[in-house]
């Protein structure tokens, strides 16, 4: 089974590299990398207690050159205390070993810094690099809960840990670090957006953060002193991903895309010296497809380069600012139809050149009366005066008594009534108000307020809200009307107004009303 798994992993790692480009851009390039590995705690003589450990990296580069990089990584790192009962682990150290003590205490690391690569030669399918940068680890020792261990911890027995610093204290087995990295990896490249990496790394540690310093400082390799690792070294493998960035020449327009500026040239088009396509009239097709080479600046071409008219007026789209211009019509520079009498009917196709102005046209450009009051549809507010009807210059019927308010005292609209206790008007109301409709259209700069009264019947909060509703009622009827909303105000009063007395059944009668007050 372990030879079938060897065969696998050779026979998937083969075809990794034979699927390999002949190289990769990594200028302008971004790479994401995902690494694992193992790494071993080094350069201590009396505290090498921890087995070979298991890490977790991420990485993130931008290329400057096809050959150099910048970015930056981060790992997680964890090991074991070895089983020093071993052979001569005892006085030689843990080595290499991956034998720990069952629930023992563990230490785990995490580890963030810059870094710079240097590629030597990533043109070829696969390629060496170097790499190095700065950084701080950051570590702790704990049990198998994950509780920092203090120096005097049974657990630590035997490791040769001091159980106390120069003061007799225990102390927390936790510090930071800052440290130096080098390393050297090859990388194997599948396309330009993919690659395999492996290699290893050699992290120096200066303990120029630790926080074992001061008078109390045990650090050391003597008896009784913390013997603390000064390096990690690493060995990983992972894939890296890259974005963005260019390729060689897939444009196939005579210029190498380490100099292209415009990768991706259609077939066939002229190029400068930098790749990029030549468009002497700037219609969006280049020389050497656009068969029609003088375009008007602005207009939309085919795609041959030839100007598109798609109304057919004379003027190419993208300089036409109203398509879809009707067959027949004049136009002006910019496409659109001419209407010298303002009627919507264009020039060449109006019959009627001089409708005035506000007059509905029919579709030859003549004015329309559909009454046939001499008022044309438009500007007639009465669109249905019966024939033979006199009627002013808007179409309405000219009232043979006006309802229209002097500013000194409000007009009563005696005869409009309503349901007892509610806002429905009685159908003989409806013909005083159509009167009151035909003056206020005869004179449409009135503006007058509707005024709702009652008598003192019910309670005043009750009689102010159907008084004002009942002045909505007749508001919404003359509107119906063909009166101007804006012109109309309502304001209902309820009991507050009073015109008579309310002891008697007259009176209330008579405080039961609709005024119109004149506001302008």
């Amino acid at each position: 089974m372990k030879r079938l798994t060897l065969h696998l992993g050779i026979f998937s790692l083969l075809l990794f590299l034979s699927a390999a480009a002949s190289g990769m851009e990594l200028a302008k390039k971004v790479g994401f990398g995902i690494h694992g590995g193992g790494y071993k705690l080094a350069l201590s003589e009396r505290s090498d207690i921890w087995t070979v450990g298991g890490l977790a990296n991420v990485g993130l580069k931008y290329g400057i050159s096809n050959k150099f990089a910048i970015g930056a990584e981060g790992s997680w790192m964890q090991t074991y205390l070895a089983d020093l009962s071993k052979g001569s682990r005892a006085t030689d150290g843990a080595k290499f070993t991956t034998d720990n003590l069952d629930d023992g205490p563990r230490q785990r690391a995490f580890i963030g810094g810059l870094v710079a690569e240097y590629h030597f030669m990533p043109n070829k399918g696969w390629s060496p690099y170097i790499f190095g940068g700065p950084g701080i680890y950051i570590w702790k020792w704990a049990d198998i809960s994950w509780t920092t261990l203090m120096s005097d911890d049974p657990a630590l027995a035997g490791a040769g840990i001091p159980d106390t610093d120069r003061a007799g204290n225990p102390y927390e087995l936790k510090d930071k670090e800052l440290y130096g990295l080098i390393g050297l990896g090859v990388e194997f490249f599948a396309g330009e957006h993919l690659s395999l990496e492996v290699g290893g790394k050699f992290r120096y540690l200066t303990h120029l953060l630790t926080d074992f310093k001061g008078d109390q400082d045990i650090v050391g390799k003597n008896a009784g002193e913390l013997d603390l690792p000064k390096a990690v070294g690493e060995a990983y493998a992972g894939l890296t991903f890259y974005f963005g960035g260019q390729v060689k020449d897939q444009d196939l327009d005579g210029v190498p895309d380490k100099k292209d500026q415009c990768p991706d040239t259609p077939t066939g088009c002229k190029v400068d010296l930098a790749g990029c396509t030549i468009d002497s009239d700037g219609d969006g097709v280049c020389d050497g497809i656009d068969q029609c080479e003088n375009t008007p600046k602005g207009a939309r071409v085919d795609s041959k380069g030839c100007p598109m008219d798609s109304d057919g007026d004379g003027v190419p789209d993208g300089v036409d600012k109203c398509l879809g211009t009707a067959k027949g019509c004049m136009v002006d520079a910019t496409g659109c139809p001419k209407d010298s009498d303002g009627d919507g009917v264009c020039d060449g196709i109006d019959k009627c050149a001089d409708t005035p102005k506000g007059c509905q046209a029919d579709s030859a450009g003549c004015t329309m009366d559909s009454d046939g009051d001499g008022v044309c549809d438009g500007i007639d507010q009465c669109p249905n005066t019966p024939a033979g009807t006199k009627v002013n210059s808007i179409g309405c019927t000219i009232p043979t008594v006006e309802f229209i308010p002097t500013p000194e005292k409000p007009l009563v609209l005696k005869g409009v009534n309503f349901e007892t206790n509610k806002a429905v008007l009685f159908d003989t109301s409806k013909v005083i108000l159509d009167l009151v409709a035909v003056s206020l259209m005869a004179h449409p700069e009135v503006q007058v307020e509707i005024g709702g009264h009652t008598d003192a019947t019910g309670s005043n909060a009750h009689n102010m809200q159907l008084s004002e509703e009942r002045a909505k009622v007749v508001r919404d009827y003359l509107v119906g009307k063909g009166v101007k909303p804006e012109n109309l105000y309502i304001k209902g009063y309820g009991e507050d107004r009073a015109i008579a007395s309310n002891a008697t059944k007259a009176g209330r009668a008579q405080n039961r009303r609709v005024e119109l007050t004149r506001i302008q």
